[in-house]
């Protein structure tokens, strides 16, 4: 497991566990899913090196796949630096379900589908020589928006450029909705911009047809989604390396809401920007009851 940690990134604890505490009061922590999904983190020298036999528990449950993933969060875009200068500026947490602009910099016009900033950028570079050194990806799943294609393509350079598949999926985007952050620019002009992607799985178009205007997406929802990308799309990948860079409140909602974490506080803890945790992920069954 390796992350970086700047000043940029620093969310209060207060904020962090109230936003756990909305996430148990939607009820988001106690679903029962078919499907369970058990991580651990993975040191650097087990990155190539995962047991897929090791059972959750064989006399309940039977093992599906076991995949080693490298989950990234983007580097620092134009909407946390908005942000930082806005706490600074009010000298207090942010309201995210304020639509004021001038109070809530997330649904600022002008921060549509926000880019990476310079520090963003270096952030993301910061890891390349470790990535390079100690994984290996198959392929690289990214969130359609631009600052999460940008981190990957800076972050994974070397696999871009060795021909390795960059793969774009709405299954891992941001949470959806208010935040205009969030709201991805035209298919079209990010076709453009990103032009060794590939983008035949993306479905929200030119006027982004996913995104909510007047409430963000419900926990339960976005919980939802993070289970169906992994159990629907990534689980029945056929590589066994994976790199997946995303975004925070839906890397959070998985840890907290999808994933067994174990109680793990590495795992379960918020993102920070561009941070690097590598897991190994194991999809489990119920097995039939034996007469």
């Amino acid at each position: 497991i390796y992350h970086t940690t700047t000043a940029s990134t620093t969310l209060t604890m207060s904020w962090v566990n109230a936003y756990k505490e909305r996430l148990r009061a939607a009820g988001a922590m106690d679903v029962v899913r078919p499907i369970k999904i058990k991580t651990q983190k993975l040191s650097s020298n087990e990155f190539h090196a995962v047991d897929t036999h090791d059972p959750y528990d064989a006399e309940r449950f039977t093992l599906l796949t076991t995949k080693t993933v490298h989950f990234q969060r983007h580097g620092q875009g134009y909407h946390n630096l908005f942000a930082n200068v806005t706490r600074e500026l009010l000298g207090t947490e942010i309201d995210s379900d304020d639509t004021n602009p001038s109070q809530n910099p997330f649904v600022r016009p002008e921060l549509q589908d926000s880019p990476l900033t310079g520090l963003g950028r270096s952030e993301a570079l910061s890891l390349r020589a470790f990535i390079n050194s100690h994984t290996a990806p198959q392929i690289v799943i990214v969130s359609p928006l631009h600052r999460a294609i940008q981190t990957a393509l800076i972050s994974f350079d070397r696999f871009h450029r060795s021909g390795v598949p960059f793969l774009a999926h709405e299954g891992c985007r941001e949470q959806l909705g208010l935040f205009t952050c969030n709201k991805a620019l035209p298919i079209s002009q990010t076709k453009v911009d990103f032009p060794s992607i590939d983008f035949s799985l993306i479905t929200h178009g030119e006027e982004d047809a996913l995104w909510i205007p007047h409430a963000r997406e419900e926990p339960l929802d976005e919980s939802d989604r993070v289970y169906r990308f992994l159990t629907e799309f990534l689980m029945h990948r056929p590589e066994d390396e994976i790199a997946v860079v995303c975004h925070s409140a839906w890397l959070f909602s998985m840890c907290n809401t999808v994933m067994d974490c174990g109680g793990d506080e590495s795992l379960e803890s918020w993102f920070d920007t561009s941070e690097l945790r590598s897991m190994k992920v194991s999809f489990y069954k119920e097995s039939q009851h034996k007469l």
